[in-house]
């Protein structure tokens, strides 16, 4: 009895890897590449045992989903910012219990993320503001992993949730340039390729095209940078176009490198920050900033967004997102995380290790 429900278990986990999983996440293969990676690499073993511990506290915890995030405009001390930062861990949650589930095709992380997924999509609603909604990509993720293995009638209600996002997003007017757009892009994209709406991902893509034509110089430098004068802001322009870029990728349109009617290119933009990352050149953060809300966050003690010499050790993200694109970034970001040749000091590197940029290669 105990080898049939050893091979039966075996057999449903072969299942539900082949029902789930997409081009956002991780496809059926590139799951078997990764559960071989982290069986055979101590480090990428090493990053997964964070993950795990994070999907272990999770399948005892209860969801806590709030019906509107309010992050944006407000500062640290406003009540309902404070009440989005009690919710938003959530989303972490989700995306540590699919990645666990991915790793050791133990169904009881897929349920719990599946619990969490559906208890926001029955109470969140999106008021459209970009830099709110961006939040939600560590969900969408762990969503497009889990969800061809969602009943179709749960598939159908966070489907339509996502839908509905997407949509608010994309017709609200506010931040039609600079990083509110890049964060409107990312999700308007990261929605459509998840839930096979075309019409999104289309929408997405040709606005990107239009996005870097004015938000990108030709030297990289993007709007946020001469506006706020901090790389802080740059940087925040630029990762939601990587996460855009990559899913591009993955589902045949190459945009790193695609340049603009200008010539600028969203590899220009992080070439921008090398000579600051490698301590050739450095920068003092908002000094000259033309945005008063920078100087109010100031003024209210968040250090982050007064005078201050920028820290490399803050682009780590950004270079193990562009190493999917260009591995050498990789070492970039090794180094400034202290981790010199080590190729998966962070969950990005072990998951860029295992993600093609070709999914369908092999099938």
């Amino acid at each position: 009895m105990g080898i049939r429900l050893f091979i039966g278990g075996i057999i449903l986990a072969g299942a539900l890897i082949r029902a789930a999983a997409g081009t956002v996440s991780l496809t059926p293969d590139e799951i078997t590449s990764l559960r071989a990676l982290v069986a055979s690499q101590p480090a990428a073993a090493r990053e997964f045992a964070g993950i795990h511990r994070q999907a272990d506290a999770a399948l005892a915890a209860t969801p806590n989903p709030i019906e509107r995030v309010v992050s944006e405009g407000h500062l640290d001390k406003d009540p309902l910012k404070i009440r989005t930062g009690q919710s938003l861990p959530d989303l972490q949650k989700i995306e540590a219990l699919a990645s666990t589930w991915a790793v050791t095709g133990d169904g009881r992380y897929a349920d719990k993320a599946r619990e969490f997924i559906l208890a926001w999509a029955r109470v969140n609603h999106s008021d459209g503001d970009a830099i709110n909604e961006t939040q939600f990509e560590p969900l969408i993720t762990g969503y497009d992993l889990l969800r061809g293995a969602f009943p179709a009638a749960d598939r159908a209600t966070v489907d339509a949730w996502l839908r509905e996002k997407a949509n608010v997003a994309w017709k609200d007017h506010r931040g039609l340039t600079g990083n509110w757009y890049s964060h409107r892009l990312k999700i308007v994209g990261l929605i459509g390729w998840t839930i096979g709406d075309a019409t999104l991902a289309n929408e997405a893509v040709a606005g990107y095209r239009k996005h870097i034509v004015g938000n990108l110089k030709p030297d990289g430098a993007s709007s946020d940078y001469y506006l706020r004068d901090a790389l802080h802001y740059h940087l925040y322009d630029i990762e939601p176009l990587l996460s855009l870029a990559r899913a591009a990728e993955r589902n045949g349109i190459r945009l790193f490198d695609e340049p603009s009617a200008g010539g600028s290119t969203l590899h220009a933009g992080v070439e921008f920050v090398v000579p600051f990352a490698n301590g050739t050149q450095t920068h003092m953060e908002f000094v000259k900033t033309r945005v008063p809300f920078d100087l109010k966050r100031a003024k209210n003690g968040q250090g982050e967004y007064a005078p201050h010499l920028w820290k490399p050790s803050s682009s780590v993200r950004l270079f193990s997102l562009a190493a999917w694109f260009h591995p050498e970034y990789g070492t970039l970001a090794a180094r400034l995380a202290g981790h010199p040749d080590e190729p998966y000091f962070n969950w990005l590197m072990v998951i860029n290790a295992v993600s093609r940029h070709d999914p369908a290669a092999g099938k």
